[in-house]
This record gives C-alpha cells, sequence and structure tokens, in this order.
C-alpha cells in the first residue's frame, strides 16, 4: 500500500479548511426553524399577561408596603395615646369649687314635695281623696263640679255645686264663696265661658294648703282634677316619670309649712 506525501496531506487539510471558513450560510432544519418559530408567536401572545401580573404584583406590593406604614403609624399613635394616660393620672387636677347657689337650690329642693305625674289629693274639709293629674303649664288648678249655681248671702258672692265622690259614686252638694271669675276661651266655642273660681282646702302628699280651683265640668276627661302652678309653686317639685309618688299624710302631721295650712 502506497501512501501520499506529507506534504499532500497537509495541503489538502488545509484547503478544506479554508473552503468551509468562506461559507457564509448555515444549514439548520425545517421542523427546526418552524418550532422556533411557533416558539416566538406563543411568547408574543402571553407577553400582555406577563405584564398585567407584573402590574398587580406592583400594586400589592405597594398596598403591602402601605398598610406596613399605617401600622407604623398606629402604634406610634397608640403609644403616643398610653404615655398621654399615665401622664394624665399622675396629674391631679383640683376640683371646682361648688357655687354657692347651687348650695343653697339643694337645700332648698330638700324642703320640696316631690310629686309624680298622677297623684291622689285629699279634699280635707269633705273627706274625699280624688284622683288628680300634675300639670306645670297650667296657671289655675281644676275641679270638676257639676250643677253650678250662682247666689248672694249677706252681700257676697256664692257658688252651689256638686261633686261626685269616686269612693262612694254619690254626689255630694258643696258652697264655697266665690273668690274670682276667669274667662275660658274655647276653640270649640263661639264665646267665651265664665267660670267660678272658689278655694279648697287640699292634702297633696305632705303639704296642705288652701288653694284655688276653677269649677268646671270634666266629665269628658280622665282625671276629675288638675293641679296647676298655684298649687305647686314654691313646694312642689314634679318628675314626671313617676306616678303615686307622693303618699296622702294627714293634715294633723302634715309639714306645717306647707303654704296655707291650717
Amino acid at each position: 500500500m502506497k501512501y501520499l506525501p506529507r506534504s499532500l496531506v497537509l495541503l489538502a487539510a488545509a484547503a478544506t479548511l479554508a473552503a468551509c471558513s468562506s461559507t457564509d450560510r448555515v444549514l439548520v432544519k425545517k421542523a427546526d426553524f418552524e418550532a422556533a418559530e411557533q416558539c416566538l408567536m406563543a411568547q408574543a401572545q402571553y407577553q400582555p399577561i406577563l405584564e398585567a401580573q407584573q402590574q398587580q404584583l406592583g400594586e400589592s406590593l405597594k398596598l403591602l408596603r402601605d398598610s406596613f406604614e399605617l401600622h407604623k403609624e398606629y402604634t406610634s399613635l397608640r403609644e403616643f395615646l398610653t404615655l398621654a394616660e399615665e401622664r394624665r393620672e399622675q396629674i391631679e387636677c383640683p376640683q371646682p369649687a361648688e357655687p354657692h347657689y347651687q348650695q343653697q337650690l339643694t337645700d332648698r329642693q330638700l324642703d320640696m314635695q316631690i310629686v309624680g305625674e298622677i297623684e291622689n289629693v285629699l279634699f280635707t274639709n269633705e273627706d274625699i281623696i280624688m284622683r288628680a293629674r300634675i300639670d306645670t303649664g297650667a296657671t289655675t288648678s281644676s275641679l270638676d263640679a257639676r250643677d253650678i249655681q250662682t247666689f248672694e248671702r249677706n252681700g257676697d258672692n256664692w257658688v252651689r255645686f256638686t261633686v261626685r265622690n269616686p269612693e262612694t259614686g254619690e254626689d255630694q252638694q258643696f258652697e264655697r264663696q266665690r273668690a274670682r271669675g276667669v274667662r275660658i276661651i274655647q276653640a270649640s266655642a263661639e264665646e267665651a265661658e265664665r267660670r267660678p273660681v272658689v278655694e279648697m282646702r287640699i292634702t297633696l302628699g305632705r303639704i296642705t294648703q288652701v288653694a284655688e280651683f276653677t269649677l268646671s265640668d270634666r266629665s269628658n276627661l280622665e282625671f276629675p282634677v288638675l293641679i296647676g302652678r298655684n298649687i305647686l309653686r314654691d313646694v312642689m317639685m314634679v318628675d314626671v316619670s313617676k306616678q303615686n309618688f307622693a303618699p296622702l299624710v294627714p293634715p294633723e302631721t302634715s309639714d306645717r309649712n306647707g303654704r296655707g295650712s291650717e
């Protein structure tokens, strides 16, 4: 077997290498090229989704950062309030002195009779107990009276009237000197009504006094007696949240400071 000279082998190898290095084309299989093209298209389709996910991730990070900052502010505020509360407890604030007039008012109130919105009233001379509504808006008290007649006695004006005893259901007739008269204007009447006013001795709670009552027919009303300011003034306080709060005390043991007590 004959061998080529060493010089010829080296020359052929050099020529082959030169030919390979001089070409500018790269041989790629068609299947590989199509796979790469599909990969690029899929990447282009998922690019907006990836960008949206990235944006949501950024917003979540921002919310987390804001929440952390709020937590820091809340912790600082809570520590500040705790410190302020501790300092406030250490400082002894002097209580303001109670005004002198307020103390006088309290002492005065202690001597006054407290009554509820509804109370029993004793007409002491007649020994009749009747239900009464307490009305601070009424100037003069009122009594349910029937068959009202005015007459003259010894040159004075008198009034004869009938009062129904709630315990017995019987009508009792009374005569009282007329103290004065009042004009009452009602919305249902065209002309003013003249009503006589008489003095009656009553006991309400522990207070016994002589007070004026307007005589009128109260049969259409729930309570036969209305207690107004002329009885309440200076001696009684009204607690509208209570009823039957002032038990009747007989005149013999009632408060001697009661206005008009006998």
